[in-house]
């Protein structure tokens, strides 16, 4: 294995997940289950985020074996009542991708996903507490609703999750919710920023960080000492638009 490889062969050993080579690329044991995974996305890693980056593809590749998701029967109303965003990078859809695409899966069969700024992607997840899977693109093709219907009904759900003030420079329920509250610039911090936008971080999942002072180095630290680290850099919100801050 290469050193990227065997990084994310250790991760995944902690969530009881074997990683070894196959014939055709790569396999991925979970208890008498295996998984073939032709291609590991590991290309081009962003070295200022390696840990996330990894991490992204280890939490990826469990839910896609542990928790896989099925399309239903249900309709976008039942669907939506436990609908709720994750914001992860850009690689971890890539990584769930790539598991299944190995079972020979379709094109929809993959991950469902919208852009949210650079190396970022807002993703969907269907909490009922007792079962948690992610919405795949024909679930979301299966209820027939549009974009700006599942960021919406998302947005909606995360904002009476849990009450966020206003005034806070950060952000940390605990939920696996904090970084996705990233989404709710609009709605709650609209007003804390300037001409040139509001600045933001999302240094790990469990944790927001939002305001006029926040600095480079203070979401560095954050990302740096966060268990499930996402991404170092500070972004800026700006008139619904995600951007890397300069």
């Amino acid at each position: 294995m290469d050193a990227e490889a065997t990084e994310l062969g250790l991760l995944l050993g902690t969530v009881r997940l074997r990683l070894e080579p196959d014939e055709q690329g790569w396999a991925v044991g979970y208890e008498r289950e295996r998984h073939v995974i032709r291609a590991l996305p590991l290309d081009g890693l962003d070295e200022a985020a390696r840990k996330g980056e990894l991490l992204a593809v280890a939490a990826a590749i469990e839910a896609a074996v542990k928790y896989p998701s099925e399309v239903d029967a249900s309709t976008f109303r039942e669907g939506a009542a436990n609908l709720l965003p994750k914001v992860e990078r850009a690689r971890f859809p890539q990584a769930y991708d790539a598991v299944v695409y190995g079972r020979d899966g379709s094109v929809d069969d993959g991950l469902y996903t919208l852009p949210f700024g650079p190396d970022l992607v807002v993703a969907f997840a269907r909490d009922e507490g007792w079962r948690f899977s992610y919405v795949t693109r024909a679930q979301v093709a299966r209820w027939g609703v549009s974009a700006d219907t599942m960021l919406s009904c998302g947005r909606s759900n995360l904002y009476h999750r849990a009450e966020v003030p206003y005034r806070a420079t950060e952000v940390a329920t605990k939920d696996g919710y904090d970084a996705a509250r990233a989404i709710l610039m609009g709605d709650v911090f609209y007003d804390r920023g300037d001409a040139d936008g509001v600045r933001f971080a999302v240094p790990g999942r469990d944790q927001l960080l939002v305001g006029r002072e926040l600095t480079a180095e203070a979401a560095a630290q954050a990302y740096a000492a966060a268990p499930y680290p996402i991404s170092p850099k500070v972004y800026v919100w700006k008139r619904g638009l995600v951007e890397a801050a300069s």
